[in-house]
């Protein structure tokens, strides 16, 4: 079955190519003469925020990481349960630890207790908290906090600049008590080489600056925890207005060169994100970027009309197996046993290779639905499909005959050699526990088999399978007749 001949897919092929190109060519050329008008309007107010959306997404994986396995933990009902026994056999909370950090490859992973003070490490249980102790009153004073978490970031710029993130998250019984307080601590590596990728791949200045104005993320680590802003000439001038907005965009003048800056507040880490390029870097890279469209443009176009006939091929292939598929079995459809089982039939006039045809259905089937529910239903004709299909050889076809009805054609085979298989996939049926709710309710198959005859069409030997299986019925269910 072809759904798109080729004088179809030729066409549309034709279609999208002239589409792509004289679309390229146009917006390249307007793009151009458009950018160098308002370059600076479209840096600032497009191109700097677009490259803060992405950055931010960046650090929603890499920085932001942490803040999810804490709230795991926090809301893991094995933490709640544990503390509601009463923190009996530490042990367990010092081996789900260990399996958090490893999980997520964290420094460290720790839990405090309200009503203990004792601290919980993955390592072991360590020591109990005291209120006297200085070392300890972040914790007494994040149980008092609203917010259900808090960030400490730890800078340790003498050693490779390397940066841990600690999320100490609120636990609450369900009437919303504070029990305690889950944590772990993510290194990040080494900061320059964290923000040297976050500007090789957005080609801007990326750094981090917190509410006081200390760059606290740089990659340059002379300046990272170093350098306030309201020391950077022009920038000093305009900090008071950029720190006071959770998102903008500004220009300032850094010596002879004018700077584009824009920034985003992230309230998770209580930064903000600055991102700034100089404003004759922008006109270049518009320049740059003409000249390399116009380059690769054609690549670009041969590469997408590549995808287009891949596609094309994949979709194609796709509603050819739609059309010969049962969707809840993945068993043939009985349209494609239809064509199957004539060509069979005509196989066998020509060669006189014989083949046994199997009509299979499901025992009292309707009190399922009507006392387990459709979906049960569905389940069941899953599980039962399974079964046949773990007994049939490669070379049958099993189809999915409508409703709780399977057929099935398998080639030389005998009728004698057809019950020896039905007997089984009745066994298989039998055995097998469907509703593991009800491990005990069994289905059970009705199964007829005809072996195909000189004089047969496809409605006789379908008619007299059909009957054998009937005849099934008749003689008492979960059994294999042959006619």
């Amino acid at each position: 079955m072809a759904i798109f001949t080729f004088s179809l897919r030729t066409k549309l092929i034709s279609l999208v190519t002239l589409i792509l190109v004289t679309g390229f060519g146009a917006t390249n050329f307007m793009n151009y003469e458009v950018s160098k008008n308002a370059m600076r309007v479209t840096i600032l107010e497009n191109e700097l925020p677009l490259s803060s959306n992405n950055v931010y997404s960046e650090i929603q994986s890499d920085l932001l990481r942490p803040i999810f396995i804490s709230s795991l933990m926090a809301n893991d009902t094995f933490v709640h349960d544990w503390i509601g026994e009463g923190e009996m056999d530490p042990d367990r909370m010092v081996r789900y630890l260990e399996q958090i950090r490893s999980r997520y490859n964290a420094t460290t992973s720790y839990f405090i207790s309200a009503n203990t003070l004792r601290y919980y490490h993955y390592s072991g249980v360590g020591r109990e908290l005291s209120r006297t102790n200085p070392e300890d009153i972040w914790f007494f004073e994040a149980s008092a906090l609203k917010e259900p978490y808090t960030i400490n970031v730890d800078n340790n710029y003498q050693i490779d600049d390397n940066i841990t993130i600690f999320i100490n998250y609120r636990v609450e019984d369900r009437f919303g008590k504070f029990i305690g307080i889950t944590g772990v601590g993510l290194g990040l590596g080494s900061v320059a080489d964290l923000v040297k990728t976050y500007e090789k791949q957005f080609r801007r200045n990326v750094y981090f600056v917190d509410n006081d104005g200390v760059i606290q993320v740089h990659a340059d680590p002379e300046i990272s925890g170093k350098i306030n802003i309201k020391n950077i000439d022009g920038l000093g001038d305009i900090t008071d207005e950029v720190l006071s907005q959770n998102r903008g965009s500004h220009a300032y003048d850094f010596g002879s060169e004018r700077m584009l800056l824009t920034t985003r507040y992230i309230p998770e880490l209580k930064w903000h994100l600055f991102i700034e390029m100089p404003e004759s870097q922008a006109l270049a890279k518009i320049r740059e970027g003409f000249i390399r469209n116009l380059v690769i443009g054609p690549a670009v176009i041969l590469m997408t009309l590549l995808m287009i006939v891949y596609t094309i091929n994949i979709f194609q292939r796709r509603l050819e197996t739609l059309a010969i598929t049962d969707k809840l079995t993945g068993l043939s459809n009985r349209q494609h046993f239809d064509v199957m089982l004539e060509q069979a039939i005509k196989r066998f006039k020509r060669d006189q290779q014989t083949f046994s045809l199997l009509v299979l259905d499901i025992d009292h089937f309707k009190p399922v639905n009507d006392t387990m529910g459709h979906l049960a239903g569905d389940k069941a004709i899953q599980h039962i499909a399974d079964v046949i299909r773990s007994h049939t050889r490669e070379s049958d076809t099993l189809c999915r005959w409508g409703g709780e009805e399977f057929v099935i054609m398998a080639p030389a085979c005998t009728a004698d050699e057809a019950r020896r298989l039905a007997d089984s996939i009745r066994d298989g049926v039998r055995n097998r526990t469907i509703f593991k709710k009800a491990p005990d309710y069994k289905l059970t198959l009705s199964i007829g088999i005809s072996e195909c005859l000189t004089d047969d069409t496809k409605d006789s030997l379908v008619g007299r399978t059909d009957s054998a299986m009937y005849k099934a019925k008749e003689n008492g269910r979960d059994r294999t007749e042959v006619l």
